[in-house]
């Protein structure tokens, strides 16, 4: 039997950024927000097995009026926690009077199902077993909230990226739990060969002028021919003496990446015209890369392969997703690659074995058959999908859709410097009119899906 244990917890002055994403600091709330551990199943598909874990959840009802609706919001690939009191998430539940409900994913956080993270414990860890927390939890969730209302109680979920992905199958699976969904940057296409994510990021880089593309270009060459010539140089400026040569390539390439993705291409093409014949490039190229979130042990071998259960990171558990399932796997785009020639699929192969000393590899038509990639468009109801038009994820997503009668909206944000889940984030001043604009439009939808 399933039951729910209740924590109260205290939350926020200020909201802290965790990836991409604004949680509430939980130390000093402005509205009560209570933690709890739900037992979910271990295994949702082997019905002979019963065994349950832990599931830690956050929600708030301070802002219901016993009439209002339940958001969930989706945490995914790393710790979870409570949407920030400012960001879009929050923005709908007290619009529509509603309660704020988020789900920590399986083995990430403190939500862990098995006692160590050997590879046969990690059989567990799928999108599959993650959508069918979603809907037990949030079907047992909501009951004791029903028994107050006089009306049936609607149920809507979102989240970003992976997450959002999540979302977007979640309505798609279980439509009998979900009202309606918003995907912001929902990668619902598990891409093998995602060369389109190296042309995005070309394209993005663009936008400030060739030179930002040459200098990336030049940057990729220095760092290879010191590597060759000197590796332990190399991993000293960089501060990596940890990594080899296959999971240096994956970490340099995204200090340019990630920098694009999340909307700061501007200060990426800046900051590279400042240190190009700097004699302490790559010292400084390094600093930047930490700064913005680029963290080497994130991307090495050693951490990788480390089976002991981690609350706070998420090496191991990622990194099995998108090599056992999901893919994504960024490779050279076709024309001007910016990231390094041989990171193609026999070195996301050695990438994926090196990891798990084992041939763990996606079969990505067998992903994409169980929940319809793209064309999700077509056969689900009421979802919202939103890019940045800079976002090199925007291409496992869905970009736009044709008019229809199921309530399936695609919103593309057109404007400098928008990334990954911009329309989550806390508005601020500033903001983009075409971002303005989108969130209007996400509440507009919802208008009419929960009245």
């Amino acid at each position: 039997m399933r039951y729910l244990l209740l924590l109260t917890f205290l939350g926020c002055v200020l909201a802290f950024i965790h990836g991409q994403f604004e949680y509430e600091d939980l130390s000093n709330p402005p509205y009560t927000i209570i933690e709890g551990k739900f037992n979910n199943y271990v295994d949702h598909v082997n019905h002979m097995n019963n065994s349950t874990f832990k599931q830690r959840y956050w929600y708030s009802e301070e802002f219901w009026d016993k009439k209002g609706p339940i958001f969930l919001y989706i945490c995914a690939e790393g710790r979870g926690g409570f949407p920030s009191r400012t960001s879009l998430f929050m923005e709908l539940v007290k619009r529509y009077k509603g309660i704020g409900v988020a789900l920590e994913h399986r083995y990430y956080g403190e939500s862990f199902p098995v006692p160590d993270m050997k590879l046969e414990n990690m059989k567990f860890l799928s999108h599959t077993q993650a959508l069918a927390d979603l809907a037990h939890f949030v079907t047992q969730f909501k009951k004791p909230f029903q028994n107050q209302a006089n009306h049936r109680i609607k149920v809507f979920c979102a989240g970003g990226s992976y997450a959002g992905a999540l979302a977007a199958w979640a309505r798609f699976k279980y439509p009998h739990v979900f009202d309606g969904a918003l995907s912001s940057s929902g990668v619902v296409n598990a891409v093998l060969d995602f060369y389109e994510f190296d042309e995005q990021v070309r394209t993005s880089v663009l936008k400030s002028g060739k030179e930002c593309e040459r200098n990336i270009v030049t940057l990729l060459g220095k760092v290879k021919d010191l590597w060759m010539k000197d590796p332990t140089l190399v991993k000293k400026k960089y501060r990596v003496v940890f990594m080899e040569w296959d999971d240096f390539m994956f970490y340099f390439a995204d200090i340019f990446v990630i920098t694009v993705q999340y909307g700061h291409r501007t200060q990426l093409c800046d900051f590279l015209k400042t240190i190009m014949n700097d004699k302490n490039v790559h010292e400084k190229l390094s600093e930047f890369g930490m700064r913005n979130r680029v963290v080497p042990t994130s991307y090495a071998f050693k951490f990788i392969r480390d089976t002991k259960l981690d609350y706070y990171n998420n090496y191991r558990q990622w990194t099995y997703q998108f090599c056992s399932s999901l893919a994504y796997f960024n490779t050279p785009g076709r024309e001007v690659p910016l990231r390094f020639k041989e990171m193609n699929l026999t070195y996301w192969r050695r990438y994926c074995e090196k990891s798990f000393f084992a041939p763990v590899f996606p079969d990505t038509v067998h992903t994409n058959t169980l929940y319809g990639d793209v064309d999700i468009v077509n056969q689900a109801s009421r979802i919202i999908f939103t890019n940045g038009i800079e976002d090199p994820w925007q291409w496992a997503g869905i970009r736009s859709v044709k008019p229809n009668d199921r309530e399936i909206k695609a919103i593309l944000i057109n404007c400098t410097n928008c990334g990954h889940c911009i329309d989550l984030h806390s508005p601020r001043i500033g903001d983009p009119q075409a971002l303005k604009d989108a969130r209007e439009e996400i509440k507009t939808t919802f208008d009419k899906w929960v009245n």
